[in-house]
Formats: structure tokens, sequence, C-alpha cells
């Protein structure tokens, strides 16, 4: 008798020994589960944040450097395609098209800006005849959303894209005032 009361003991403390671990657990999963939610809740804000302050940056961007004349005739119009935070680059990317107006002209130049660097990350001129839609979904969304995503680019990107521009170049006239590869710095500003 003795032994079978040690025995159910056993079993006893056995049987609270796995419950108080599966307490143990369900906790200690609801706290991380919680402990995600806040850290998600932080970055998503921090994010949002982000994303909010590149916008304001890229208005400013664009009214600094649309100089149209009175008439409307020469000048600069810069227009912002998009915008947002590239947590690789921890910076503002825009893709921009700034159209140049002279007597008798217009000439079109798609590109993708570290606003804060001020760095020209990629950029197309496009001229009479050349099909802007096309261009845009062939080469500078593509560009836009990899430079979004990456911290730098690698040189195969960049041949990759230089192979593309050649392809428009060959269909369109010249398109560019210098091949993708070889990303533009930021002009000087005008002030």
């Amino acid at each position: 008798m003795g032994h079978q009361v040690t025995r159910q003991a056993k079993t006893m403390m056995t049987h609270k020994i796995t419950i108080m671990a599966l307490i143990a657990g369900i906790v200690l999963g609801a706290t991380a589960t919680e402990g995600f939610i806040v850290y998600r809740q932080s970055h998503d804000s921090q994010i949002f944040q982000e994303r909010a302050r590149c916008k304001a940056i890229a208005d400013a961007y664009v009214k600094e450097n649309t100089d149209l004349n009175d008439n409307s005739v020469t000048g600069r119009s810069v227009t912002l395609e998009k915008v947002d935070y590239s947590p690789g680059r921890n910076s503002c990317v825009a893709e921009l098209n700034t159209t140049i107006f002279a007597p008798g002209a217009a000439y079109e130049r798609y590109s993708v800006r570290d606003l804060l660097s001020g760095e020209t990350l990629f950029s197309v001129m496009c001229n009479k005849g050349c099909m802007e839609d096309l261009l845009k979904l062939d080469l500078i969304d593509p560009a836009f959303d990899y430079i979004i995503n990456n911290a730098t680019i690698p040189m195969e990107v960049e041949k990759e894209w230089a192979l593309k521009e050649s392809s428009w170049q060959k269909v369109f006239g010249s398109i560019s005032n210098a091949p993708a590869s070889q990303p533009k710095s930021a002009p000087p500003s005008r002030r």
C-alpha cells in the first residue's frame, strides 16, 4: 500500500509540473506576442513618420526646383511621381519628372533622387518621339523600386539598367544625357 501511495504522489506531481509548464508556456507566449505587437506598432509608427517627413521634403524640393517664367514658355517644371522612405538608405527617395521648356521645345527628364544627399541615382532624358509611359514602366519604376529596397546599387544592376537604356536608345534615338551606369551628382543649387 505504501508503494501505491508513492506512485500516485509521483503521478500527481508529474501532472502538476506539466500543468505549471503549460501555464508558464502560455504566459511566456502571450508576453512575447504582446512584445512583438508593441514593437511592430512602434516600427510602423516610425515608418509612417519617416514617410510623412519624406513627402514634406519632396514637396519642398518640387517647389524650389520649379521655375517657370511668367509666360510659361521657358523654364523648368518638376513633378513628383513617387516618394518613399528607404530604410536601406535611411533616406528619402523620390521619382521625379522634370520638364525643361525652351522656345519651341520641351524635354522630359525622369529621375530617381536621394532627396537628403541630393544624389541622382538614376536618370534618363526623353526627347520627342519617346514613349514616356513605356520608358517609365520599363526603366524608371523598376529603378525606383530597387533603390527603395536596397542601400546600394550593385554593378550588375547598373549594367542591366544600361543595357535596357541602350535598347531604348536604339528604338527611339538618344533618350539620355548619360549612361544609366554612371550615376549623376546633384546639379548645383541656383541660390
